[in-house]
């Protein structure tokens, strides 16, 4: 069985083989200046005894030094990032940071872990950028993308090796206007768009409900989707519609 928990923004806890993953955790009520307008769906034992903690970028919504904080003192985790990182994290408390190129792959614990092309550049205050990218993790039976923060990009599937993700984490939201956010985040249109892409078999709609980032509604990412995929029941059952604290089972 694994577990896949929503637990807001772009943090989502996976529950597989024994070992707990996180994704660009952040429980905090406040990202820099954006005040969190819905409470992280989560309950203190989500961030104990992680064993990997997966970065995409250095932006304040996504790589969160409280939240992660929290996750170094109840656990031995192991972050892996994009290069470009270790000065954010040298004084959080991780015993290891890998920091990884795009041609890079890494074996642990029996899972293989890759970095996927985005279009996203992340950076802390006045500082030079940094780099972004997904995250592709694949198992001996299972496989999970995590695609970060991105605009659209038709070649999201470098770095899978040639695999296809059972499930795809695809952010969804901070979208409008499209002329001044289109090549940095996808709307729903291009995240269902990149869901084919990659071939994966169901998505869970990420980056979304948590901050308003942009001028649409948070409320709006998932509504949207669901208006674009309503007169194909099969896609329709294929996407998780999960609010914040929700899980699914993978099966």
């Amino acid at each position: 069985m694994i577990r896949y928990k929503f637990i807001g923004h772009s943090t989502v806890l996976v529950e597989w083989e024994g070992k707990r993953f996180i994704t660009d955790p952040i429980v905090s009520n406040r990202a820099l200046v954006v005040r969190r307008k819905r409470p992280a769906g989560y309950e203190q034992d989500d961030l104990t005894d992680i064993d990997y903690v997966l970065l995409s970028h250095a932006h304040w919504d996504h790589l969160d030094k409280p939240t992660l904080r929290k996750i170094a003192k109840r656990s031995n985790a192991r972050v892996i990032c994009p290069k470009g990182h270790l000065s954010l994290l040298h004084d959080i408390g991780f015993q290891q940071v890998f920091e990884m190129g795009r041609d890079d792959v890494l074996k642990q614990d029996g899972f293989t872990f890759s970095l996927t092309p985005v279009n996203h550049r992340g950076k802390r205050w006045l500082e030079r950028y940094r780099s972004s990218a997904g995250l592709f993790v694949r198992g001996a039976r299972h496989s999970f993308w995590f695609a970060g923060d991105t605009g659209y990009r038709n070649d999201f599937a470098a770095g899978m090796q040639g695999f296809h993700p059972d499930v795809a984490l695809i952010p969804i939201g901070a979208y409008e206007p499209r002329e001044w956010f289109h090549m940095m985040h996808m709307d729903p249109k291009d995240a269902l768009q990149a869901f084919r892409d990659v071939g994966a078999k169901y998505m869970l709609p990420i980056h979304w409900g948590a901050f308003k980032l942009t001028r649409e509604e948070i409320h709006e990412p998932p509504q949207v989707l669901r208006e674009l995929v309503e007169a194909d029941r099969g896609l329709l059952d294929r996407i998780w519609w999960l609010e914040p604290g929700e899980e699914q089972i993978y099966q």
